[in-house]
């Protein structure tokens, strides 16, 4: 899944309620993703729990630990 939100619409909580649900979808599974270093999205990647597991020359490797749905608004 690749999940883009265009620039008119970035800021507004739409990108953060996407993740929210794909990690309450994916429960106890650890979600991963790769985002580019330059990606301010990675700071909401960051505040939802995920964790740098890698990086190479362009991106970060993130992924989740089994999820706490507390730390998810409701």
């Amino acid at each position: 899944m690749q999940l883009q939100i265009h620039p008119n619409h970035q800021n507004k909580g739409y990108g953060r309620g996407v993740i929210e649900q794909v990690i309450k979808t994916a429960k106890l599974k650890p979600i991963k993703l790769t985002v580019l270093k330059n990606n301010p999205a990675k700071a909401l990647y960051t505040r939802l729990g995920f964790k740098i597991t890698g990086e190479d020359n362009y991106e970060y490797h993130m992924q989740t630990q089994p999820i706490n749905n507390s730390r998810l608004k409701t």
